[in-house]
Parts: C-alpha cells; structure tokens; sequence
C-alpha cells in the first residue's frame, strides 16, 4: 500500500523525532564525558578544550579494571553456556520422541512467564548454602539455562530440511555429528540474534550481581559505576565516561550482529 505524500513526511518527522530523542541524550552524556570540571555545568554542548582526564580518574579511583574484567568474563561464560545448552535441549526436542515431550516444552514456555524476582531469593539462598557468595559462580551458574535459546532454536530447528538430516545419517553420523556439523552450522542468524539477547541482558544486569557480590573480586561494572557514584557524587564528567566505557560494548555487539539479527526475523517470518 503505497501512502501519500503528506502522510510519507508526517512518518518521517516522527522518525525524525524519535531518533533526536535517542541521540540527545548519547550526545549529552559524550560531551560531559570530556569536559573539564569547571565546564560540566556550562550550557555548551561541546566543550572548549576536549580531555580524556575523566577516564582516566574513572580507573584511578576504582577497580574499574577488575570490574570490567569480571563482566566481560562472566558475560562470556552465559553467552556461551546458554547457547551450549540452549542448542542441546532444542535439539532434543525438535529430533528425539519421548514420553511428555510436549508437556515439558510447554512447561519450558511457561518459565518465559515467570519474572526473574521470584527466583531470587530461592537463587541466593542456594548460592550461600554452596558457599558461592561473592564468586564469578554465583553470577553465572543459576543464568546457564535461558527458555527464550531452548524455543527459538527449536523452532528453527523444526524448520530445518529433514532430508539434508536423513542425508547425514544414511552416510553413518550419528546425533552428534549431524547437531554439530550439519545443523548448528545453518544456524548462525538465529545463534547471532540469541547471542545479542544474552550478551546485553548479562552485561547490564544489575540487580542480580547487587545481591550475590560484595567485594571487588567479583564486582561488576553496574555495581561499579553505582559505588562510583556514590563515591564521587559531584564527579560528573567521570561518572559519564564509566556511562560510555560500559555501553560500548553491548552497542558494538549489537553492530556486528545485527544483520544476522534481521535475517532471523524475516526469515521466520517467512516460514511461519
């Protein structure tokens, strides 16, 4: 359906809107973030002599280091233990026929409805009594399993050519072969989209690593920046470039996989 002219601009000033409302925002906290002290509070967007001193009196005053070290490796550790197991258990749904297979995938979609809160405190007091408080263990072991990676690879999986599947198993591979060498390796747009889901729900939680961590050890960059705030309250220009330290990781993810991404929504659209 083709719109008219006078609805085609009106769509896009609301664009237009939409998209100076994200960036405002970005552009303020990059400005604040190399500005000197006494410019912070200036109203010019940009400022008259640019610095990179907030960043490093972000990493002077903190463990900002050892904070960014434990998110990227426990954000490493659930990427890859999800999609591990996420691959696993989809596999074992879309290929194998067992007793209550489909009630227990139903039950998997119903944990998708259960808010992350009320796991916690059964979560925690599991923690503690392992004796995993304060550990990377604690932020990644209760977060290896994820429903959303079990149903989508599924139904990715459940869409798969079944006579390319045949074709591998009538030259003798077995389950194994046939996951890792001939259907995992077609899965790479539904794979990239889990791994943007996963990588920026891990890097930015915040609560979570709030309740099981107290010592820099295992101290994310959230919790982190929260302390550097609480430290340094008036210390806005650094503040921000902990703001911009810790987005540029989930937004350069996103980047890179977001071609991927769309091929998996238009391609499910397509075969749905």
């Amino acid at each position: 359906m083709q719109l008219s002219r006078p609805l085609q601009v009106v769509g896009h000033l609301v664009l237009l809107i939409i998209c100076l409302s994200i960036l405002a925002p970005m552009l303020i906290v990059v400005s604040t973030a190399i500005k000197l002290p006494n410019e912070v509070y200036a109203l010019s967007l940009w400022p008259d002599v640019p610095t990179l001193q907030n960043f490093a009196h972000l990493f002077e005053q903190t463990a900002f280091g050892r904070y960014t070290w434990n998110t990227a490796g426990t954000t490493a550790l659930r990427v890859a233990g999800q999609l591990a197991l996420g691959v696993l258990a989809a596999y074992a749904f879309a290929r194998f026929t067992f007793r209550f297979r489909d009630a227990i995938f139903a039950l998997v979609i119903g944990a998708m409805m259960i808010p992350q809160v009320l796991t916690m405190l059964p979560n925690y007091i599991l923690m503690a009594q392992l004796g995993w408080f304060d550990t990377w263990w604690a932020l990644v072991v209760p977060n290896l399993a994820t429903p959303i990676a079990i149903f989508l690879l599924r139904q990715h999986m459940m869409s798969f050519p079944s006579e390319l599947i045949d074709a591998a198993q009538m030259d003798g591979a077995g389950h194994w072969t046939t996951l890792w060498r001939v259907i995992v390796p077609n899965l790479g747009p539904a794979l990239s989209a889990l791994t943007i889901i996963i990588f920026i729900d891990s890097w930015n939680e915040y609560f979570w690593p709030l309740l099981v961590t107290e010592s820099e050890n295992s101290r994310t960059i959230q919790i982190g920046l929260r302390e550097f705030l609480q430290d340094d309250q008036d210390d806005y220009g650094a503040l921000m470039a902990g703001i911009i330290f810790a987005s540029v990781p989930a937004i350069a993810v996103f980047l890179f996989f977001q071609r991927r991404v769309m091929d998996t929504f238009v391609s499910s659209g397509l075969k749905g």
